[in-house]
């Protein structure tokens, strides 16, 4: 304000306050110009930024539906397909997963997944229970839980999943380690294994709700496998 001023008294002493006047008003008919002929373009390149913006977080969710849809209710059907002539099993394991969908609907992420050393034991305990295998787990360390966190616990699950409905092995190993910057976890079997490339792209276990998921997040998901040697998942992500 005061620069404004000093400016003034000195362009009215020299007597070229009129002169720069009317520069002043040159220069702000351009820029009025410029903003009336860019205006419509400026606005129809944010309103598609918008639109962008909105179209990725859709397909996102729409990414982390599906990806919860294949862990968890597609896998209970597969389980009460193998288990037709058991009625009770069947009932037992269509309440389960009914409450399961509901919690994860309706409700908030429960306490004992307030950490992630808890949501990975919560997991392996439950992969063990409901496909009767031996998950051998060890976590060294601890966080808070996070997206990207539970995005691992998750993709953790699948893999976990995977070795018991595929591997043909009773013993699954489950390390996790949480640093102060990074989250690593490695799911092993000693079953049959497979040989990656030959696994159609359209696979969704694999593709989304393993690789795929740790890539929204992200992280990344690195499978080895072959035939007779089992399969190992290495899951790596930033949560710092």
């Amino acid at each position: 304000m005061l620069l404004t001023l000093g400016l003034t008294g000195f362009l009215a002493t020299i007597g070229q306050l009129g002169q720069a006047r009317r520069g002043l008003l040159s220069t702000a008919v351009v820029v009025l110009g410029l903003a009336v002929l860019t205006g419509p373009w400026w606005l129809r390149m944010t309103a598609d930024l918008r639109a962008e913006r909105r179209e990725r977080i859709r397909s996102q969710e729409r990414a982390e539906v599906a990806a919860h849809v294949h862990d968890s209710v597609l896998q209970t059907l597969a389980l009460i397909r193998r288990s037709a002539e058991d009625p009770r099993e069947v009932t037992r394991l269509a309440r389960t997963q009914e409450r399961e969908l509901r919690g994860w609907l309706y409700r908030p992420a429960p306490a004992g997944e307030a950490t992630f050393a808890a949501a990975v034991q919560q997991v392996a305990a439950e992969v063990e229970e409901a496909h009767g295998v031996t998950v051998e787990t060890v976590v060294v360390g601890d966080a808070p839980t996070s997206p990207a966190l539970l995005a691992v616990v998750a993709a953790t699950r699948e893999a976990l999943v995977n070795a018991a409905l595929h591997s043909g092995a009773t013993t699954v190993s489950l390390y996790a380690e949480a640093g102060p910057e990074r989250v690593e976890v490695f799911v092993r079997d000693r079953g049959s294994g497979f040989t990656p490339e030959e696994v159609p792209p359209d696979r969704f276990g694999e593709a989304q709700s393993i690789v795929g998921r740790m890539e929204r997040h992200g992280g990344r998901a690195v499978l080895r496998s072959s035939p007779g040697t089992g399969t190992e998942v290495h899951l790596d992500v930033r949560h710092a």
